[in-house]
Formats: C-alpha cells, sequence, structure tokens
C-alpha cells in the first residue's frame, strides 16, 4: 500500500484504523507513523469529549448546542488529518499534535533512532 493511502485510512477508521496502520503495516514513514498515532489520539478524545460533553448536557440543557460545536469541530480535524496525510504533509492539529507526542514519545522516537 502507498504511504499517501495509510494515513486518511487511518483517519476514516479512527481508532481502529490507527492501530492497524500503526501495527500491522509494515514500512511505515515516520510521517505516517504519526497521522496513525494522531488519528487514535484524535478517536479517542472524541469519544472522551462526547461523553463528558454529553453528561454536563443531561444537566444543563443549553450545553447541547456546544456538544455540536465539538462534534463539528473533531469532524472538520478528521477531514483536515485525512487532506494533510493524503498530501503527505505533517498536520498540527491544536492541543491533539502535543498529546499524540507525548502519548506516543516511544513509537515515534524510534525512527529517529533509526
Amino acid at each position: 500500500m502507498q504511504e499517501k493511502y495509510k494515513g486518511p485510512l487511518a483517519y476514516l477508521l479512527g481508532i481502529i484504523g490507527g492501530v492497524i496502520v500503526l501495527y500491522a503495516i509494515n514500512d511505515n514513514t515516520k510521517l505516517t507513523k504519526f497521522h496513525a498515532c494522531q488519528a487514535i489520539t484524535l478517536g479517542i478524545t472524541d469519544i472522551v469529549v462526547a461523553i463528558l460533553a454529553g453528561i454536563l448536557a443531561a444537566f444543563v440543557p443549553f450545553l447541547s448546542f456546544a456538544v455540536s460545536i465539538l462534534s463539528v469541530l473533531f469532524l472538520v480535524c478528521k477531514v483536515l488529518g485525512i487532506a494533510k496525510s493524503y498530501k503527505e504533509e505533517e498536520c498540527e492539529l491544536p492541543v491533539i499534535s502535543d498529546l499524540t507526542r507525548n502519548i506516543f514519545k516511544k513509537i515515534l522516537e524510534e525512527d529517529e533512532a533509526k
């Protein structure tokens, strides 16, 4: 599989896609590994924020609008990630990129050591 298709696959399939691209597909470049890790982080963050926002919206009714805005924001981040990974460019998503680098530090630094 060509590198430019691996990143979009990770973002499209979310957490599972990121894990597949990261571990099941061999010969990934550093950029592809970053996109796979970022797709995993984005998916997990999306789920956690949706759960917390849903709980808060149950107690404060006007927050349901904010939950909708958050959902659209995560969708925009996924589309941006798909577009940038297809062009084989690095995608710096606010907060998510920093989280990705902290969580997957060991995996992302493996390539630098080689």
